[in-house]
């Protein structure tokens, strides 16, 4: 067994085990993460500095593509809290809700939370006039989590909900809905 499959296995154990346990976790984990998208902008402001390089915010004209990718970025972050909520879970995958959720934001994307944080960053980077947040730390945001997503979490998900999460990922795309290469969902 891989370190990737332990990993899956391992968030398995702690998200259907003891509630108190998966309670005590979570907070830990969110602010864990919260940090972990952090040290990307802190990277990026530093990168920056350091590589002198040019800030490419022009205000009024970066203010529409920034409007464009910020406001749909937080409403799809805000929206799966919302159903994560409502399904008696977090988005922390330690203390998921017990049902798969296949409705709403996620009858067309696997993972509506990290488009709409992919978003954010990418609408953050213009918006700070960042270079490097914009073109080189954003896309690697989503290379990192799509690792993370495809190696672990999506193993996880298998364990817990079988058939369903099969059938589930053969008809809805990970990130982009109404994305599909070569006829099928990654």
């Amino acid at each position: 067994m891989g370190i990737f499959e332990r990993m899956a296995y391992a968030i398995f154990r702690i998200a259907t085990g003891n509630s108190n346990k998966r309670w005590f976790y979570t907070p830990i984990a969110g602010l864990l993460f919260l940090c972990f998208l952090a040290l990307f902008y802190i990277a990026a402001i530093f990168t920056d500095k350091w590589l002198n390089l040019p800030s490419i915010s022009h205000l009024p004209w970066t203010l529409i593509p920034v409007l464009i990718l910020l406001v749909p970025g937080v409403i799809l972050v805000l929206w799966t809290w919302i159903q994560f909520i409502r399904a008696r879970g977090t988005p922390v995958p330690l203390n998921p809700p017990r049902e798969l959720i296949t409705s709403g934001l996620y009858a067309y994307s696997r993972n509506p939370m990290l488009l709409g944080i992919f978003l954010i960053f990418l609408g953050s980077g213009i918006w700070m006039g960042s270079l490097s947040l914009t073109v080189f730390y954003t896309p690697l945001v989503i290379l990192v989590f799509y690792f993370q997503i495809t190696k672990i979490e999506e193993k996880e998900m298998e364990l817990k909900f079988g058939q369903s999460y099969l059938e589930y990922k053969k008809k809805v795309p990970l990130f982009f809905p109404f994305l599909n290469w070569r006829g099928k969902y990654n």
